[in-house]
């Protein structure tokens, strides 16, 4: 018999955040219907029926690949040995193929391809058929199992996460860490001070940092050490700063779909000051920033890249370490990604 209910954040991550650890309830706040519970059953949380097929292959992979990292994070967050994979194990293999997986498996990321997409077709039609634009006003492109065609391209893209390094994040403040239903955060201060938004977060873009919390007291970040000094510690930082904590959280609320969760020391009222918080500095959310570009020899080219939110990201142990240039696409942050790349 087929699995019918697939979670797409897994519940031993999840568990990381339960009420007073019980590994049974979690903190919630819908925001789309303004609903805040203090402690909902974990297995009912982040899941959706089919999400991945009515087959069960999709679903068992995954199963796999969970079981090994719930090792890690038990090695992480309960015996506290705060000492990322060495870059050439299995292990960070490992953990960057699931860190892509969990960008990639959440009905949001179904959801942004559809916009994406959708955002193509209306670009190029005048292209193609100038005289038939009306007729197609109002015309959505549609795909019932987005998030699987979507979570399917990810599997073989590991190599875009080459050349970041990974250092630990712990919160020593008196604020913990929420997380989400879509949790990985990717982020690109350096674009931003640039003021270059399009295509800033893509995966092989320089600059490029992802914040994946964990724990309530406890991040993993990706970041491109060749743009940016992540503290002064080989493996992980600290930091007691509470607006450093309140901004990753900020950026949960932008980065998800519909619901936060939480531990039991978080108040409805925190939840709500994250989102008045976008609102009132007017922070940008995520759009579609696909263009069509003339060449001098008169040949065009599609540039799809997607504008991310972007908040005027400041924290206290990020540094960028080299000078800021302006760009009309975003850069690699090596060379070699272009070739692999162009490979695929």
């Amino acid at each position: 018999m087929s699995k019918k209910n697939h979670h797409y954040v897994p519940r031993f991550y999840l568990k990381r955040f339960s009420v007073n650890e019980d590994g049974k309830t979690i903190g919630l706040y819908n925001y789309n219907n303004n609903m805040f519970i203090q402690s909902a059953p974990i297995k009912h949380q982040a899941s959706k029926d089919f999400l991945y097929g009515k087959e069960d292959d999709v679903e068992t992979e995954l199963a796999k690949l969970e079981s090994a990292m719930a090792k890690l994070f038990h090695f992480w967050t309960d015996e506290k040995i705060l000492l990322p994979p060495p870059h050439d194990s299995v292990a960070f293999t490992a953990l960057k193929r699931f860190i892509l997986y969990q960008l990639f498996r959440t009905p949001k990321a179904g959801n942004d391809l559809l916009e994406q997409l959708n955002d193509v077709f209306q670009k190029l039609l005048p292209y193609f058929e100038p005289d038939k634009v009306k007729q197609f006003d109002g015309l959505k492109i549609y795909h019932e199992e987005a998030t699987l065609l979507i979570l399917g391209q990810s599997g073989n893209k590991g190599y875009l996460l080459d050349y970041l390094d990974c250092k630990f994040i712990v919160n020593l403040s008196d604020l913990p860490f929420i997380t989400s239903d879509s949790p990985v955060i990717l982020y690109n201060q350096y674009m931003e001070k640039a003021g270059f938004y399009a295509g800033a977060t893509g995966l092989p873009v320089k600059g490029l940092q992802i914040f994946y919390p964990i724990h309530p007291r406890l991040m993993i970040c990706f970041y491109d050490s060749n743009v940016y000094r992540c503290g002064d510690s080989i493996n992980c930082i600290s930091t007691d700063n509470i607006d450093d904590i309140h901004q990753f959280n900020v950026m949960q609320y932008l980065n998800s779909e519909s619901q936060l969760f939480f531990d039991e020391t978080i108040s409805k009222e925190y939840v709500e000051k994250c989102i008045v918080d976008v609102y009132k500095t007017k922070k940008v959310p995520s759009k579609s920033k696909n263009k069509i570009i003339n060449t001098k020899d008169d040949r065009r080219f599609l540039l799809m890249c997607t504008e991310d939110f972007h908040i005027e990201l400041e924290l206290s142990f990020f540094k960028i370490i080299c000078g800021i240039e302006n760009f009309e696409i975003a850069p690699l942050r090596h060379p070699s990604l272009e070739r692999r790349i162009s490979a695929k």
